[in-house]
């Protein structure tokens, strides 16, 4: 592991080449971007403790949830999703849905429709759900349904403050974006089987940060109740303030900034860094499935089969040598 590391930190250097490129002639608000993500985590060192302290949860069992969505009215095309969303979740995290499913709004945005907000968000966005307006706009026709399903995610997990999941405002500080829509993601995934994905580098991060918890059911619970110091207070069981806050800001820049080489090696360095931590556990099963998540990685895979096809050179080396 240690000769992959090496060689990833050696190509994090290349980034800075595409920075140069991609400043003079495609996106240039990448550099300022992840100058102000870092600012802003650096801001939230010193209160996210506090906060910490004083966002408890409060539980509400459901026990006729099926009466409940009997008596709300709520999109025809939502039937399919609520059915498969009631099918998965635990009634403990649907409070948040049902308070909000009665209300809600969905919006297809075309051309037609609204030349203005269409051009703003069409080439940058797919769909969003606006919290203050309990609407959900879908800019993507033609791939409306796995659309449709991650930003119920984010309704669905939407708390009294008016942020989603694991997005949350400290101070007027945003934190927790690029760990929302990476976790939103992937329980779109295994709630509603989408097979188009987006936000996969954020993804297979996430799944690494999942073996934190004893239980990944606590991580779904944290998210439909838009708490992310849950996620916080399990990750310092084996890590600290600093790398948290570390991994947030990585992930806040994996979906702001559209460098592929940058994204490509933030992502593996990210995930060797939370195996790392995660070996502090001293679980074995936590740290083989962190290996198995690294090992899915194909440039991870390719250094590592490498470095197996040198070391059986040396060998045979060796062996000539003695004959």
């Amino acid at each position: 592991m240690d000769l992959i590391v090496n060689i990833i930190t050696a190509l994090s250097g290349l980034y800075m080449i595409t920075y140069f490129i991609d400043n003079i002639f495609e996106t240039p608000k990448n550099l300022k971007t992840l100058k102000l993500n870092k600012q802003k985590h650096s801001d939230v060192y010193k209160i996210i403790d506090d906060f910490s302290a004083t966002n408890i949860p409060l539980d509400t069992n459901l026990d006729n949830i099926e009466q409940i969505l009997q008596n709300l009215s709520y999109p025809d095309e939502l039937k399919e999703i609520i059915r498969t969303f009631k099918n998965y979740i635990e009634p403990v995290n649907f409070e948040t849905c049902i308070n909000r499913l009665g209300s809600l709004k969905i919006n297809y945005v075309s051309l037609l429709h609204d030349i203005k907000k269409y051009s703003q968000n069409f080439y940058e966005n797919d769909g969003a759900y606006i919290p203050k307006d309990n609407t959900i706009d879908i800019y993507k026709i033609f791939d409306k349904n796995s659309v449709l399903s991650h930003e119920f995610l984010h309704m669905a997990s939407t708390g009294k403050k008016q942020t989603s999941g694991f997005c949350t405002l400290l101070d007027n500080i945003w934190i927790g974006n690029g760990l929302d829509e990476g976790y939103t993601e992937l329980l779109n995934q295994r709630i509603f089987k989408v097979k188009k994905l987006s936000y996969t580098y954020n993804i297979e991060i996430i799944k690494i940060l999942e073996l934190f918890f004893d239980n990944p059911k606590d991580m779904e619970y944290a998210y439909f109740h838009n708490n992310i110091f849950i996620v916080y207070q399990t990750f310092l069981k084996y890590g600290t303030k600093e790398e948290f806050l570390s991994l947030l800001q990585t992930l806040d820049n994996l979906i702001e900034t559209d460098i592929p080489i940058y994204k490509k090696v933030t992502a593996i360095k990210a995930k060797i860094n939370l195996y790392n931590i995660i070996k502090r556990s001293y679980n074995k099963d936590k740290i083989s499935k962190a290996k198995q998540i690294l090992e899915t990685d194909s440039l991870i895979k390719l250094i590592k089969n490498k470095k197996i096809v040198l070391a059986n050179k040396q060998k045979h080396k060796k062996k000539v040598k003695k004959n």
